[in-house]
This record gives structure tokens, sequence and C-alpha cells, in this order.
């Protein structure tokens, strides 16, 4: 039974797969352009992940909601290879972009972040990244970034946080 559901999903959303290609062209592009731009960091541990981070992000295996991060049932997601920031930078940019354009095809407030020049993170934010008062080198949960449940640093640094986050809203959920 579960292998039929599996089977099923899959099929279902094969056909948005041709889709989640152009977002990881567009992702590794913008990993590309901000590093080089900046002149500092190293794209090959945020390009590695690109596929498995929207497949996350896009399969539905994850709830979340980029104009509402701080919703109480949303999942938190802590990133263990916190160098890696730039490949959650820049799916940001490129969903809020998306979100941004869809709300000027068709002026439905559906698509607007609340308070987004102080929340959404856009393409223009990569231009500041490793910048005084622009974006981080590491993985830091705050304003634009609210997506992060957790600052990390160095890759596997946030493992340990990972687990203790589960292992907290585990508990929580065992006592309430």
């Amino acid at each position: 039974m579960v292998t039929t559901q599996i089977a099923q999903s899959y099929e279902e959303l094969s056909l948005d797969f041709k889709y989640w290609e152009k977002t990881k062209d567009l992702v590794d592009q913008l990993i590309d352009l901000m590093l080089n731009y900046r002149q500092s960091g190293h794209p090959g541990g945020s390009r590695s992940k690109v596929y498995l981070f929207l497949t996350t992000l896009l399969s539905g295996v994850m709830r979340w909601d980029i104009r509402h991060p701080e919703k109480r049932f949303g999942d938190r997601f802590v990133l263990g290879a916190g160098h890696a920031i730039p490949l959650i930078y820049c799916s940001l940019a490129v969903f809020n972009e998306a979100l941004r354009i869809k709300y000027q095809q068709t002026g439905d407030p559906v698509y607007l972040v609340p308070n987004a020049e102080k929340r959404a993170l856009t393409w223009e934010d990569l231009m500041h990244f490793r910048h005084r008062g622009g974006l981080s080198g590491h993985a830091e949960m705050e304003g634009k970034t609210l997506f992060l449940k957790f600052n990390t640093g160095p890759s596997g640094h946030g493992s340990p946080a990972a687990a203790g986050v589960a292992l907290a809203l585990n508990e929580l959920g065992r006592r309430g």
C-alpha cells in the first residue's frame, strides 16, 4: 500500500519536474553570480545540495510557507552545513521573485509577503552577501531568513542543533 502511494505521488509530482529543473538552474546561476560578484565563498557545498533542497521544498514532504515562516505548525529547517547558506539565500530569492512577478501579473494579495521589505529575501539582497549589514556567510535565523530555525556555521555544525530541536519538539508532543 505504501509503495502504491509513493508511486502515485511520484507520478503526480513528475508532471512538474521540468519546472523544478528550471528552478534549479536559476538557483545555481544565482549562487554563481552572488559568489563571483562578492569574490568570496565556495559554491561546491551549496550547488551539491540544490536538487535535494528543492525536492524537499517542492515535493510536499516539508510543511512551510515562505510568506509566513513563523507559522506554529510549520516544519523547522536547520541547515546542517552552515557554509551552504548561499543555497538558502538564492532559493529564497527565486521563490520571492516568483511571488513578486505573480502579484504584478494578478494583483492578488495572496502573493504578497507581509512586511516584504524586511522579510522577503530578494535577488537585490544577494548583492550584499558578506557585506557589513548584508547577508551573513553563515546561516542565521533573523529578518529575511526566518525560514531557518537555528544559526549554524561550518559543515556539520547544525546537525547537533537539528537533533536537539527534533528531540525538544518530540518531548513537547508527548506532554501536550
